[in-house]
Protein backbone atom coordinates (compact mmCIF):
# COMPACT_ATOMS: atom_id res chain seq x y z
CA UNK A 1 0.00 0.00 0.00
CA UNK A 2 1.51 3.70 -1.13
CA UNK A 3 1.74 5.92 1.86
CA UNK A 4 -0.78 9.15 1.44
CA UNK A 5 1.25 12.19 0.92
CA UNK A 6 0.13 15.48 3.54
CA UNK A 7 -0.75 17.82 1.51
CA UNK A 8 0.87 20.42 3.33
CA UNK A 9 4.54 18.51 2.46
CA UNK A 10 5.77 20.80 -0.30
CA UNK A 11 4.10 24.13 1.27
CA UNK A 12 6.25 23.31 4.10
CA UNK A 13 9.63 22.36 2.58
CA UNK A 14 9.43 25.25 0.49
CA UNK A 15 9.52 27.27 3.59
CA UNK A 16 12.01 25.73 5.30
CA UNK A 17 14.04 26.61 2.06
CA UNK A 18 13.63 30.04 2.23
CA UNK A 19 11.66 30.39 -1.16
CA UNK A 20 9.10 33.25 0.82
CA UNK A 21 6.10 32.51 2.67
CA UNK A 22 3.73 34.84 0.94
CA UNK A 23 4.06 33.21 -2.12
CA UNK A 24 3.72 29.35 -1.06
CA UNK A 25 1.36 30.23 1.92
CA UNK A 26 -1.96 27.74 1.32
CA UNK A 27 -5.60 29.73 2.04
CA UNK A 28 -6.23 26.83 4.74
CA UNK A 29 -3.15 27.46 6.41
CA UNK A 30 -3.93 31.23 6.60
CA UNK A 31 -7.30 31.13 7.95
CA UNK A 32 -5.66 29.76 10.66
CA UNK A 33 -3.28 32.64 10.98
CA UNK A 34 -3.59 35.83 13.55
CA UNK A 35 -4.65 38.79 12.15
CA UNK A 36 -3.27 41.96 13.63
CA UNK A 37 -2.91 45.63 13.00
CA UNK A 38 0.35 47.28 13.20
CA UNK A 39 0.93 50.92 13.97
CA UNK A 40 4.23 53.28 14.27
CA UNK A 41 5.93 55.38 16.30
CA UNK A 42 3.93 58.59 16.63
CA UNK A 43 6.53 61.95 17.51
CA UNK A 44 4.60 64.71 19.73
CA UNK A 45 6.51 67.49 21.39
CA UNK A 46 6.13 66.79 25.61
CA UNK A 47 7.48 69.01 28.28
CA UNK A 48 8.28 67.14 31.38
CA UNK A 49 5.86 68.02 34.50
CA UNK A 50 4.90 67.37 38.00
CA UNK A 51 1.18 67.19 38.59
CA UNK A 52 0.29 68.44 42.41
CA UNK A 53 -2.67 69.79 44.15
CA UNK A 54 -3.34 72.27 46.40
CA UNK A 55 -5.20 75.59 47.67
CA UNK A 56 -4.99 79.46 46.56
CA UNK A 57 -4.19 82.22 49.08
CA UNK A 58 -3.76 85.96 48.35
CA UNK A 59 -1.45 88.06 50.44
CA UNK A 60 -1.02 91.89 50.04
CA UNK A 61 -2.84 91.62 46.13
CA UNK A 62 -0.02 88.59 45.98
CA UNK A 63 -1.65 85.46 44.78
CA UNK A 64 -0.30 82.19 45.68
CA UNK A 65 -1.01 78.76 45.30
CA UNK A 66 0.40 76.05 47.58
CA UNK A 67 0.44 72.56 46.07
CA UNK A 68 2.03 69.22 47.55
CA UNK A 69 4.40 67.76 45.81
CA UNK A 70 5.19 64.21 46.29
CA UNK A 71 8.03 62.83 48.07
CA UNK A 72 8.84 60.71 44.88
CA UNK A 73 8.72 63.90 42.87
CA UNK A 74 10.58 66.66 44.87
CA UNK A 75 13.83 65.97 43.39
CA UNK A 76 12.79 67.79 40.16
CA UNK A 77 11.42 70.63 41.32
CA UNK A 78 13.76 73.64 41.58
CA UNK A 79 12.77 77.66 42.66
CA UNK A 80 11.77 79.49 39.21
CA UNK A 81 10.45 76.40 37.48
CA UNK A 82 7.70 77.85 35.39
CA UNK A 83 3.91 76.33 36.31
CA UNK A 84 0.71 75.84 35.03
CA UNK A 85 -2.80 76.29 36.99
CA UNK A 86 -5.77 74.91 36.71
CA UNK A 87 -8.76 74.30 38.97
CA UNK A 88 -12.86 73.46 38.75
CA UNK A 89 -13.88 77.27 39.70
CA UNK A 90 -11.77 78.26 36.29
CA UNK A 91 -12.29 75.26 33.78
CA UNK A 92 -11.47 77.20 30.66
CA UNK A 93 -8.62 79.69 32.16
CA UNK A 94 -5.29 78.44 33.34
CA UNK A 95 -3.12 80.62 35.18
CA UNK A 96 1.01 80.90 34.78
CA UNK A 97 2.85 80.51 37.77
CA UNK A 98 6.53 80.54 38.91
CA UNK A 99 7.82 77.80 41.81
CA UNK A 100 8.97 80.54 44.51
CA UNK A 101 9.77 78.84 47.65
CA UNK A 102 9.97 74.78 48.66
CA UNK A 103 9.11 73.65 52.37
CA UNK A 104 12.30 72.62 54.61
CA UNK A 105 10.59 69.63 55.43
CA UNK A 106 7.95 67.19 54.45
CA UNK A 107 4.52 66.01 56.35
CA UNK A 108 2.25 63.12 55.73
CA UNK A 109 -1.34 63.14 54.52
CA UNK A 110 -4.21 60.28 54.77
CA UNK A 111 -5.39 59.50 51.45
CA UNK A 112 -8.30 57.09 50.68
CA UNK A 113 -5.93 54.07 50.80
CA UNK A 114 -2.39 55.44 52.54
CA UNK A 115 -0.39 57.92 53.58
CA UNK A 116 1.70 59.96 51.54
CA UNK A 117 4.73 61.95 53.00
CA UNK A 118 4.83 65.28 50.55
CA UNK A 119 6.33 68.39 50.48
CA UNK A 120 4.78 71.82 50.12
CA UNK A 121 5.66 74.41 47.17
CA UNK A 122 4.35 77.86 46.89
CA UNK A 123 4.08 78.97 43.53
CA UNK A 124 3.67 82.70 42.86
CA UNK A 125 0.74 83.45 40.21
CA UNK A 126 1.82 85.86 37.91
CA UNK A 127 -1.92 87.78 37.77
CA UNK A 128 -4.61 86.14 40.22
CA UNK A 129 -7.45 88.20 38.11
CA UNK A 130 -10.65 86.38 38.86
CA UNK A 131 -9.33 83.72 41.78
CA UNK A 132 -10.59 83.95 44.93
CA UNK A 133 -8.76 82.64 48.33
CA UNK A 134 -9.72 78.69 49.26
CA UNK A 135 -10.18 77.58 45.97
CA UNK A 136 -8.70 74.35 44.76
CA UNK A 137 -5.77 74.22 42.52
CA UNK A 138 -4.43 72.00 40.26
CA UNK A 139 -0.52 72.99 39.29
CA UNK A 140 1.47 71.43 36.65
CA UNK A 141 4.94 72.34 37.11
CA UNK A 142 7.56 72.05 34.48
CA UNK A 143 10.98 70.23 35.27
CA UNK A 144 12.61 69.95 31.87
CA UNK A 145 12.32 72.12 28.29
CA UNK A 146 9.71 70.92 25.79
CA UNK A 147 10.99 68.10 23.62
CA UNK A 148 9.98 65.79 20.82
CA UNK A 149 9.54 62.46 21.28
CA UNK A 150 8.77 59.28 20.49
CA UNK A 151 5.16 57.66 21.92
CA UNK A 152 3.85 54.12 21.11
CA UNK A 153 0.01 53.65 22.29
CA UNK A 154 0.33 51.93 26.22
CA UNK A 155 -2.08 48.68 24.78
CA UNK A 156 1.07 47.35 22.68
CA UNK A 157 3.30 47.08 25.50
CA UNK A 158 3.56 44.01 27.35
CA UNK A 159 6.17 42.95 30.04
CA UNK A 160 7.38 39.74 31.91
CA UNK A 161 10.91 39.29 33.96
CA UNK A 162 13.12 40.49 31.50
CA UNK A 163 11.40 43.64 30.87
CA UNK A 164 9.11 45.72 28.64
CA UNK A 165 8.66 44.42 24.86
CA UNK A 166 6.92 44.97 21.91
CA UNK A 167 6.11 42.15 18.82
CA UNK A 168 6.96 43.52 15.80
CA UNK A 169 5.96 42.29 12.21
CA UNK A 170 9.09 41.36 10.12
CA UNK A 171 8.77 39.40 6.84
CA UNK A 172 5.13 37.74 7.82
CA UNK A 173 6.13 36.89 11.88
CA UNK A 174 6.24 38.39 14.75
CA UNK A 175 9.20 38.93 16.53
CA UNK A 176 9.55 40.03 20.82
CA UNK A 177 11.18 43.37 20.91
CA UNK A 178 12.20 44.72 24.31
CA UNK A 179 12.01 48.44 24.74
CA UNK A 180 12.94 50.70 26.79
CA UNK A 181 10.35 53.25 28.09
CA UNK A 182 10.43 57.22 29.22
CA UNK A 183 7.73 59.37 30.36
CA UNK A 184 4.01 58.11 30.53
CA UNK A 185 2.08 60.88 28.31
CA UNK A 186 -1.54 60.47 27.95
CA UNK A 187 -1.56 59.03 24.13
CA UNK A 188 1.46 56.60 25.52
CA UNK A 189 4.51 55.89 26.54
CA UNK A 190 7.82 57.51 25.00
CA UNK A 191 10.01 54.64 23.63
CA UNK A 192 13.80 55.40 24.59
CA UNK A 193 15.06 52.39 22.36
CA UNK A 194 14.30 49.38 20.62
CA UNK A 195 11.48 50.39 18.05
CA UNK A 196 12.70 52.41 15.16
CA UNK A 197 10.08 54.66 13.30
CA UNK A 198 9.68 52.19 10.33
CA UNK A 199 9.37 49.24 12.72
CA UNK A 200 5.46 47.91 12.31
CA UNK A 201 4.50 47.21 16.08
CA UNK A 202 0.96 44.79 16.33
CA UNK A 203 -1.77 46.77 17.91
CA UNK A 204 -2.95 42.89 19.07
CA UNK A 205 0.11 41.36 21.65
CA UNK A 206 -2.58 38.93 22.82
CA UNK A 207 -2.92 36.77 19.61
CA UNK A 208 0.66 36.36 18.83
CA UNK A 209 3.73 34.55 19.88
CA UNK A 210 7.64 35.25 19.25
CA UNK A 211 8.07 33.71 15.86
CA UNK A 212 4.53 32.95 14.99
CA UNK A 213 3.08 33.22 11.45
CA UNK A 214 0.59 36.42 11.48
CA UNK A 215 -1.46 38.42 8.81
CA UNK A 216 -1.74 41.71 8.76
CA UNK A 217 -5.03 43.83 8.03
CA UNK A 218 -5.80 46.77 7.35
CA UNK A 219 -7.42 49.06 10.29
Amino acid sequence: MKKKLWKWAIPAAVLTAGFGWAAVMPAAVESFMPRVETVRLTYTSFTPSVEARGVISETDGQWFATVAVKERDISVIAEGQSARISGAAFPSEAYAGTVYQIADSARQTSTVASVETVIDVIILIDDGDGLRSGYTAQAAISTDSERTVGVLPYSVICQDDQGEYVYVLEQGKAFRRYISTGDELPQGAEILSGVSLSDNVIMQPEKVSDGAYVLEVSA
